[in-house]
């Protein structure tokens, strides 16, 4: 009795010390897990860094960037639309459409595969992942199902939930990688490691859906999805082709990286992207659900104070980055270095050059659906192809001219940073001119 009484009392010192903002309580919950998360994964990597070499994580990094790349549009970015039905049948019935969609793609993504498959991952010097190629409609299939059930807990706040399954997910992934990595040589651990931990978590928020809303999923009809397909049109129209051109910007990187510059480049560059890159981007995650699932509400009800929102989250996001952007600047080859041995001691060089750049993707990056979020969706398709654009342009000029591969990742890291910033002041206005005002930062920080 003694015990529960104590653990009772830590547990009640814990919800006591959260903010008081329902908004940051939910950040801290789900930012908390995924932290966790992603500290395993930090944990591991030490001991995954002296299994795996840097070819091999080339390999996941060619895996990884192409599913990336693709799972975006696995629902068309219905299940942004989850979020955004005052009525609850209605909200059900996009719901459905989005898993719906998932199973369409997933059927389109693995003919693809299964044609084109092997002439790919040739033009990108990734011969070594062609026995595992079935795995990418696989991890396609159980990530996209997750996307929807994520968001469709979103709606219904249960942050905790989706918090543990972000944990059980690396927990599955780093435990497969470094049982593989002792017996089997090659990037076979890292890839059945990655699918493990990214497929995982769907169950689990599919039960927790159908033992608390049943009753509203029986409302789902064929009728009802095809309304929700034509009232929410603009997210396949607009919101897929965004999100493609703007994962395509953050995974493209790595393929030409590849293709140019071989995979031990790749696999520097993708250890600096899983330790620093991939945590700073969870993170952003987590506040960036929470941010939507807010943000939603407020577009209908008080854009002003949808406003005051996005600048006082900008602001929070900022201090919070900064010292680990400064130290990574200062020190990161030698961190690196001291930590995963001394083979990867050019990752750290790439993670120093990057510094900057992740501090303003940190900041900018959980705003980024906000333009969605107002249905300004066209605004944000324009400036990611803008973006990419930029990007391409500057790798393929640099692998032209064939500069060192820390100049081109420099070139990167520089095009990535602006239009970041351009993103954040476009997201601005767009709220400005919802609210029919014309405030500045200053007037609603």
């Amino acid at each position: 009795m003694n015990r529960i009484a104590g653990v009772q009392g830590v547990v009640e010192k814990i919800k006591r010390r959260l903010p008081k903002s329902k908004f940051a309580r939910n950040v801290v919950v789900l930012a908390g897990g995924t932290a966790l998360a992603q500290g395993l994964l930090l944990l591991a990597s030490p001991i995954l860094s002296r299994l795996y070499t840097p070819e091999s994580f080339g390999v996941l990094a060619v895996f990884t960037a192409m599913l990336s790349i693709l799972v975006v549009i696995s629902s068309l970015r219905y299940e942004l639309a989850i979020l955004l039905p005052e009525e609850e049948e209605t909200a059900a019935n996009v719901f459905a459409l989005s898993v719906l969609v998932v199973f369409g793609m997933t059927l389109l993504i693995g003919t693809a595969v299964f044609l084109f498959g092997d002439t790919l991952l040739l033009s990108l010097k990734a011969e070594k992942m062609l026995p595992y190629l079935f795995l990418l409609p696989v991890s396609f299939l159980g990530l996209g199902l997750y996307q929807s059930l994520n968001y469709w807990a979103i709606r219904y706040k249960r942050f905790a939930s989706i918090s543990r399954t972000k944990f059980s997910q690396s927990f599955g992934m780093v435990c497969t990688q470094i049982l593989a990595g002792l017996f089997i040589k090659g990037p076979a651990g890292l890839l059945y490691g990655d699918v493990v931990g990214r497929v995982s978590g769907s169950g689990t928020l599919a039960l927790l859906s159908w033992r608390h809303d049943r009753h509203i999923l029986r409302k789902i009809s064929l009728s009802g999805v095809g309304k929700a397909a034509c009232r929410y049109y603009r997210f396949p129209l607009f919101s897929s082709w965004s999100g493609l051109l703007n994962s395509g910007g953050l995974q493209l990187p790595a393929l030409i990286l590849a293709s140019f510059y071989g995979p031990q480049v790749l696999g520097w560059f993708a250890l600096g992207q899983r330790v620093i890159g991939v945590p700073m981007t969870m993170i952003g995650q987590s506040v960036a659900q929470v941010y939507t699932g807010e943000s939603s509400r407020l577009a209908r009800q008080n854009p002003e104070q949808l406003l005051r929102l996005f600048y006082q989250t900008a602001k929070k996001l900022f201090f919070i980055g900064l010292l680990p952007s400064l130290l990574l600047g200062i020190a990161g080859p030698q961190l690196f270095a001291l930590v995963f041995g001394g083979i990867w001691y050019e990752a750290g060089r790439y993670i120093q050059i990057l510094s900057f750049m992740y501090l303003i993707q940190f900041v900018v990056f959980p705003l980024s659906q906000t333009l969605d979020i107002i249905e300004c969706q066209h605004v944000h398709l324009i400036w990611q192809i803008g973006r990419i654009v930029l990007i391409i342009a500057a790798l393929v000029s640099a692998a032209w001219w064939k500069a060192p591969p820390a100049l081109a990742i420099g070139l990167y890291g520089g095009v990535m940073a602006v239009g970041y910033v351009i993103l954040f002041f476009l997201s601005a206005m767009s709220i400005r001119k919802l609210c029919g005002t014309d405030k500045t930062a200053k007037d609603v920080a």
